[in-house]
């Protein structure tokens, strides 16, 4: 078997827990790399051969951001690379006759060669500046043809119902279950991720037949949440960005609903902590919080999809 089949093998094995679309990504990356350092010997894997693999991208016009991604692969590959070499070294030394003369001289040839070296420092990784991150959103457009893809679907369109009308993350939507749902008081309660409100929210009338229906019996991890959130993408014909996720419905929501109902009701609908704000304001709001998500429902820019 070829030296980079080989190399991808061990580096695909420490990707069994990870998500298939981070694994095609992860492997598209992987490979990418391969082809540029090809017919070159372990004994030039070092710094140099990473800078100027990370050069070609940057003069291909790649972003700072999926640089930066590209980087944490080729490290990972170099892991990889050293099994490989240290597996094929190992090899060598068991196929050495120990009866003929030359035997302790071919140990050594065997235990001198040379293998990868990833000569980098903790602090080699390519900076990406504020105004360079990526952080993808959901257009109008985009949610509205992912809610029409899953109408038939009633898993997808359960998680997807709850992430598009109230922002819930990935983890948050891994946490549902349906002893958290009471509709009879038409509200679920969120166990809110990332230090927000856990709270009851109310629940939009449109959804609740297909929340009653599904039933949240299944517990989702969060590889298997994110692989629900691609094929999504993909029956509605969208072909996510990196580091797309459920996050992209959640920013829509944040920069939407601010616009609409003003940013307080918004925070407040979305969970965020307001004990922690710095602004009075938001700090020592009494208010019935389910009057608010009443309030916000009702014009709520994605609840009209859902009927």
């Amino acid at each position: 078997m070829e030296r980079n089949q080989l190399i991808l093998d061990q580096f695909s094995s420490e990707l069994s827990h990870s998500s298939d679309h981070t694994k095609r990504d992860r492997l598209f990356y992987a490979k990418m790399f391969l082809d540029f350092a090809e017919g070159r010997p372990f004994s030039k894997w070092n710094k140099q051969l990473v800078n100027e693999f990370l050069e070609s991208l940057r003069k291909a016009e790649y972003a700072p951001g999926t640089i930066r991604k590209v980087y944490g692969v080729v490290k990972r590959v170099f892991d990889a690379a050293k099994s490989v070499h240290e597996q094929g070294r190992t090899r060598l030394i068991s196929q050495v006759d120990t009866e003929r003369p030359e035997a302790v001289a071919e140990v050594l040839k065997a235990m001198a060669l040379p293998g990868p070296v990833w000569d980098l420092g903790k602090r080699s990784a390519p900076k990406v500046e504020s105004e360079d991150e990526v952080k993808p959103a959901h257009s109008l457009e985009e949610i509205s043809a992912m809610i029409e893809a899953v109408k038939s679907d009633t898993e997808s369109a359960a998680y997807l119902a709850l992430s598009s009308i109230y922002g819930l993350r990935r983890e948050e939507l891994c946490r549902v279950s349906a002893e958290h749902f009471d509709f009879k008081k038409k509200t679920i309660y969120v166990l809110t991720a990332k230090g927000g409100e856990r709270r009851n929210q109310l629940l939009c009338d449109d959804i609740i037949p297909l929340l009653k229906d599904y039933g949240f019996k299944r517990q989702f991890s969060p590889s298997g949440m994110s692989n629900l959130y691609h094929k999504i993408c993909y029956r509605a014909n969208i072909v996510p960005e990196d580091g797309s996720g459920y996050h992209n419905l959640r920013r829509f929501l944040d920069t939407s609903l601010v616009d609409i109902v003003g940013e307080l009701p918004a925070k407040i609908f979305l969970r965020w902590k307001l004990s922690s704000s710095s602004e009075m304001q938001l700090r020592y709001y009494t208010k019935d919080f389910l009057e608010v998500d009443k309030r916000v429902l009702e014009q709520h820019p994605i609840v009209p999809l859902w009927r």
